[in-house]
């Protein structure tokens, strides 16, 4: 009786963490789900106030980053792509709030890049050295050269990074807005219902 008492209990506790986290697997998206998600290295690029941006600010937010020359075609398509990310998501407002949208590109165009973030306040652009961006595409699995083209044939690909600043999530080209939004919805859900995650990679 006692085996059988201290069985149902933890049958009733793995239940109810689930009830309470929900399941230990992450949801299937259309992306491409990275498992176990990859934490950044360091990097410093600069917004538009000439403030330096690094990995120590992504912590506590979502952050959508898309790669891209800012003067050329490819940089207004990647930001028509977060924008409508970011409208698909009108009806979450509690995301929209943590999530906030990056257009990383190594051409400095101040003007523009000022104009491109009046068109909602989640977003920032940041610019730095070819080398750097470069760095940073790398480390996200992108290839700078195709990722920073001034004419890419291709929108740009989309990079979620989660709030712990680990890079969860590649959004290929080809994925649509309202099949990212959803994704990213789903992969909040998910993160909501676990327990939560000691917060040691967070910068002092």
């Amino acid at each position: 009786m006692a085996v059988a008492a201290v069985g149902l209990f933890l049958v009733a506790y793995q239940w109810g963490n689930q009830v309470r986290y929900g399941s230990a697997e992450p949801p299937g998206i259309g992306g491409v789900l990275l498992r176990p998600a990859q934490t950044l290295p360091d990097f410093v690029l600069t917004d538009t106030a000439g403030e330096p941006f690094g990995r120590g600010d992504l912590f506590e937010h979502w952050n959508l980053l898309a790669l891209a020359n800012l003067g050329g075609a490819g940089g207004h398509r990647a930001m028509a792509r977060l924008v409508e990310v970011y409208n698909r998501l009108a009806d979450r407002a509690q995301l929209r709030d943590t999530l906030r949208l990056l257009l990383v590109t190594a051409d400095a165009a101040p003007k523009l890049a000022r104009d491109f973030e009046r068109l909602s306040p989640a977003i920032a652009v940041l610019s730095g050295e070819r080398a750097a961006v470069s760095e940073l595409a790398m480390a996200l699995g992108a290839d700078p050269d195709t990722a920073l083209a001034g004419q890419d044939a291709e929108p740009s690909a989309l990079f979620l990074l989660d709030p712990d600043a680990r890079l969860i999530a590649i959004f290929p080209s080809a994925q649509t807005g309202a099949d990212i939004a959803a994704d990213l919805a789903a992969l909040a859900l998910y993160r909501k219902r676990q327990p939560p995650r000691p917060h040691h990679d967070a910068p002092d």
